[in-house]
Formats: C-alpha cells, structure tokens, sequence
C-alpha cells in the first residue's frame, strides 16, 4: 500500500490586546470555506517552524509578531495527504494589514479578535488547528 504524501503546516494563535485574531478563509476555500479560524501556512522544504511563523504573519497578515512557543502538535489522514500541523502562539506586533490575494495561495477576506471559544464551529467543520488550540486551553471541542 502506498504511503499517502505528508503536508506540513503550521497555525498561528496570535494574540492582540483585543483577544485572539480569527481570520475568515475565501468561500472557494477548498477544506473550509467561510469558516473563521487561525491563520496557517505550509511549510516549504526544510523550513523551521518559527521561520513559518514569522512568514504567515508577514505574508498573509502583513504584520509582525513576536514568538513564544508551539502549543500543540496534531496529525491527521486527509484524503490527498496526510496533515501534521503545529500550532504557534505569538503576541501581535504591529496592525494587521490583509495582503491582496496572489494566485496558488490561500489568503484571509477578513479578521477579528475573539476569543478561543470562536473556533469552535472551524474546529466542528474539522480543522485540526481549531481543535488542537482548543484542547489546548482546555476548551474541547
């Protein structure tokens, strides 16, 4: 039996003086469209997970933020590949200013701060993020 291909990502859980910032995936969002959740990338080749934080956050959110440490790590047989996905806690640095879309990528419509009881319909939907960080906080789905 052939091994499925392995997806590496990671999630961001920044937080704001507002609360923790939900982003709202496009409606052609293929997994979830419309849902409000963490903003996540993958990593590309070898990149180290900090490396991928400080990127969705500049690529995708347009910000900066400062790190503090992975919070949880989850792995999940998908249809096409395999997910392992970590998820990064990180303290807003500066305003978030949502980048144009560019073709190939997933990109946000929206955001607000919430708290991690937000998640809980993107983590219904099967995001893993949303159901890791809210293991996390002891907020189980």
């Amino acid at each position: 039996m052939r091994e499925a291909p392995r997806k590496r990502s990671l999630a961001l859980a920044a937080w704001g003086e507002e609360g923790l910032l939900l982003v709202l995936r496009p409606q052609e969002d293929p997994e979830f469209p419309g849902a409000w959740g963490l903003p996540a990338v993958s990593l590309q080749g070898e990149e180290a997970l900090e490396e991928a934080a400080q990127r969705v956050a500049r690529e995708k959110l347009g910000t900066e933020v400062a790190l503090r440490f992975p919070v949880a790590f989850g792995r999940e047989e998908r249809k096409a590949y395999t997910l392992e996905l970590w998820v990064y806690e990180a303290e807003l640095l500066a305003p978030i200013r949502l980048p144009k879309p560019k073709p190939g990528k997933t990109y946000y419509t929206a955001f607000r701060f919430a708290s991690p009881e937000d998640l809980r319909e993107a983590a219904r939907r099967g995001s893993l993020c949303s159901r890791l960080f809210l293991a996390v906080k002891g907020l189980c789905p």
